[in-house]
């Protein structure tokens, strides 16, 4: 199978069109012909993952963060962009990546996170194009009202995630809850508009979980990492798709980059 397959399938579930403008997503390095024989799928494309991939000489990588996210002028092999992009040209590897596109899509990241929490009645939070089934966040009605603590707990059992932080009142109930993967700090206004009475999602600030607790809605901030990790198992279910002509399919072994000590 060629790279160009796997771009025109990742193209057919996570159109490039959902992406914001700003974002880079798509075939970022290599060559559409390259033959793929065993890809990696990873949340992140970094140094230590790129030499995972040469290690376990995958043909490409398959990638919900991108690189090269701003214009490089230069390249320097001695940084660490340059020791990877020297890595990937080396090994012949090349780089896919499905950012916002993924964030957004109808089978995306926050879909996804709408489902393993249970969520009923689920609707788009925030859409961007004129893709009705596409949009940032989503959110829905639990069947029984729980509380916030409680629903912290579940968060940390489904997110498989040792923490998470919280602000707003242990015993508040909720009913209608919003999840926005990554940062996605500036959905949690349309949340509260939206009647939600709390959101999870990761890198909050200090003062913005102040003014938000303070309009009421509460507010679980349960890391980038843990908010968006299960993309590899979106990415394994869209390439299980290809049947008897898929490439082996290895997942990376990165970890969340903050440890708790």
């Amino acid at each position: 199978m060629k790279v160009k397959q796997i771009a025109e399938l990742m193209e057919k579930y996570t159109p490039a069109r959902l992406a914001y403008a700003w974002d880079n997503v798509g075939l970022l390095v290599g060559n559409g012909e390259n033959e793929v024989k065993k890809i990696m799928i990873t949340l992140d494309t970094n140094l230590e993952t790129v030499r995972e991939a040469a290690e376990n000489g995958c043909d490409m990588i398959l990638s919900h963060h991108p690189i090269m996210f701003r214009g490089i002028k230069r390249l320097d092999l001695t940084s660490p962009t340059g020791k990877m992009m020297e890595i990937l040209i080396k090994n012949d590897i090349s780089v896919f990546a499905a950012h916002t596109n993924m964030d957004t899509a109808k089978i995306g990241i926050n879909a996804y996170l709408a489902e393993l929490f249970g969520l009923e009645n689920i609707k788009i939070l925030e859409q961007h194009t004129d893709d009705i089934e596409a949009g940032l966040g989503r959110y829905g009605d639990f069947k029984n009202e729980i509380t916030l603590d409680e629903l912290c707990k579940i968060t940390k059992e489904k997110l498989n995630t040792p923490f998470v932080r919280a602000a707003g009142a242990s015993e508040k109930k909720i009913k209608t809850l919003c999840v926005a993967s990554g940062s996605c700090s500036e959905c949690i206004e349309t949340a509260i508009k939206c009647g939600c009475d709390a959101v999870i999602t990761g890198d909050m600030k200090y003062h913005e979980m102040i003014d938000y607790s303070e309009c009421g809605i509460a507010v679980i901030d349960a890391g980038h990492y843990p908010t968006e990790i299960i993309v590899t198992d979106i990415f394994e279910k869209i390439l299980e798709g290809l049947g008897n002509d898929k490439p082996q399919i290895i997942k990376s072994t990165e970890r969340d980059i903050f440890r708790i000590y």
